[in-house]
């Protein structure tokens, strides 16, 4: 190779260097975009989500009228979610509806408003709960709520200030201030 190419080589590749340092330089006296934290990263109108397990199972559909996200706190608010979970062998289970919520990433669901939870199986004791507030672990199926909250079974209502409760295992127990009234059937026996 002459002197004079490797000259040249020499000169271009400290060109580009030159030109990589300005356009370095130049980028960080542009002004960047900055992300307002009070602004959802994204919305949607009528959404509709289902999510699967691990192995493929249907877990959960969540509807909504309006969703925000915010990517920064990774946190979504839901108005007038229907959340309707489902049990291995993809059958619905539960109707869980509010005027609005908030997900959390750990799949919490914090419900707010005219919180109601409604079984859709027939073979439930436990038909209905409804409360002013409400947690559920879309994982585990936990629910609890720290506000009033009634009961609705097949032969009974009962009322408290606080429930903690599994879905999946279709049972509620009511901590505070109990009140309970049962629905006696009678049987009529023909002769």
């Amino acid at each position: 190779m002459s002197k004079t190419r490797r000259w040249v080589i020499l000169l271009l590749v400290l060109a580009v260097l030159v030109l990589i340092g300005i356009n370095l330089a130049d980028n960080d006296t542009t002004d960047q975009v900055t992300s307002n934290s009070n602004e959802p990263t994204y919305q949607s109108e009528q959404s509709s989500t289902v999510v699967y397990s691990p192995e493929g199972a249907l877990t959960y559909r969540l509807v909504a009228q309006h969703v925000e996200y915010f990517s920064d706190d990774a946190v979504s608010y839901f108005t007038q979610p229907v959340v309707t979970s489902f049990d291995k062998a993809k059958v619905p289970t539960w109707a869980i509806r509010a005027d609005k919520a908030k997900l959390t990433n750990d799949q919490m669901l914090y419900l707010e408003g005219h919180v109601e939870v409604n079984a859709l199986t027939p073979d439930s004791q436990l038909r209905k709960i409804t409360t002013d507030k409400a947690q559920v672990n879309l994982v585990t199926q936990d629910v609890s709520s720290d506000s009033l909250v009634t009961l609705y079974g097949t032969s009974f209502n009962s009322s408290g200030l606080k429930m903690r409760g599994n879905l999946r295992s279709k049972n509620a127990e009511l901590i505070e201030k109990v009140r309970t009234s049962y629905e006696i059937q009678n049987k009529q026996t023909q002769p």
